[in-house]
């Protein structure tokens, strides 16, 4: 870059900010395009991202799931800490649905409930604990991804107490053993 409308005694970050921009401006794209998560160049994607305020961004995400999660950014963050912002959320991600179950186990007893087995009787969960059950079976390393995500989005008096995918998928890359460290559908 010769070109510079900067005066000779510029100072180095006055330089560097310049020729930052230069690669902006020869990189071609208009800016409405950049800012548009549906036209913006995919190696772009990270930074509208982080412009916008995802919290949790994963570079092994497909194309589709990154536009849709920075898509949605601005309506997650209006939401933000209730149960629909959190469901959006994982679905934006990759995740599929989720059934969100807070004060798990808190009934009354007017008849309501049939004593046939199919009920869970227990002490009821605090009123800020909560349960997530996964629709589609997910890895352990996408739990622990699912966990960053509902830390980011959830509210920060709620405390995750299960996360419940009951069936477990298994990528056969040579890292599980059959030495039962794998779980078998809770995280």
């Amino acid at each position: 870059m010769t070109e510079t409308l900067l005066p000779s005694n510029a100072t180095a970050a006055e330089i560097a900010l310049d020729l930052t921009t230069a690669r902006i401006v020869e990189h071609g794209a208009p800016l409405r395009s950049i800012w548009n998560p549906d036209s913006c160049p995919v190696e772009m994607l990270p930074w509208l991202a982080w412009a916008l305020g995802v919290d949790e961004w994963d570079a092994e995400w497909s194309e589709e799931a990154k536009r849709d999660t920075i898509r949605e950014s601005v309506s997650v963050h209006r939401r933000k800490g209730t149960v629909g912002a959190i469901r959006r959320v994982l679905i934006n991600a990759g995740y599929g649905d989720a059934e969100i179950i807070e004060r798990w186990a808190e009934r009354t007893y007017d008849g309501s409930l049939l004593h046939d087995g199919s009920e869970t009787y227990a002490s009821a969960d605090h009123w800020a604990e909560y349960r997530v059950k996964m629709a589609r079976p997910i890895t352990l390393s996408q739990a622990q991804k699912v966990r960053a995500i509902l830390d980011a989005i959830a509210p920060l008096r709620c405390h995750l107490k299960q996360l419940d995918f009951q069936q477990v998928t298994y990528l056969y890359d040579a890292t599980l053993r059959y030495d039962g460290a794998a779980s078998h559908g809770a995280a």
